[in-house]
């Protein structure tokens, strides 16, 4: 199956924010919004669960009816809110549909920050997401 190349979603580390590999504060010609508060988020999701390296997100055009078992084949931007995580051994747990927002506009310069903190503060969401991991492992 043919996968997103990184330059179609955010790439989420230790080591900052990053798209196409490079560091980024744009994407898909957008601000990244908040994008302090996306590392400190990212920073207690890994001390709770210090096997996750790094969280892609990425706006896309696909709704979750349209994907079978997460896996996200077309980086076509969109306003659906799609996450995923990559564990420190390389394994990649398949892409979480987050929820839909009203333009792809938004959600663009929206994703990172409210994926992330989803995932820290909503109890299904942190579920699907870390879930994922359970079953890698």
């Amino acid at each position: 199956m043919i996968d997103v190349p990184n330059t179609q979603y955010i790439t989420i580390n230790k080591n900052g924010i990053f798209v196409g590999g490079k560091a980024a504060k744009y994407y898909r010609g957008k601000d990244i919004e908040n994008i302090d508060a996306v590392k400190v988020f990212f920073a207690k999701i890994q001390r709770e669960n210090p096997e996750i390296k790094e969280m892609h997100v990425g706006a896309f055009a696909l709704k979750k009816i349209e994907v079978k078992y997460g896996v996200v084949s077309s980086g076509a931007v969109g306003p659906n809110v799609w996450g995923r995580v990559k564990l420190s051994d390389g394994r990649l747990g398949p892409w979480v549909f987050g929820y839909t927002y009203e333009s792809a506009s938004v959600c663009v310069g929206c994703c990172a920050i409210d994926f992330v903190e989803d995932v820290c503060h909503d109890f299904d969401m942190r579920s699907a997401v870390l879930n994922t991991v359970q079953k890698i492992r």
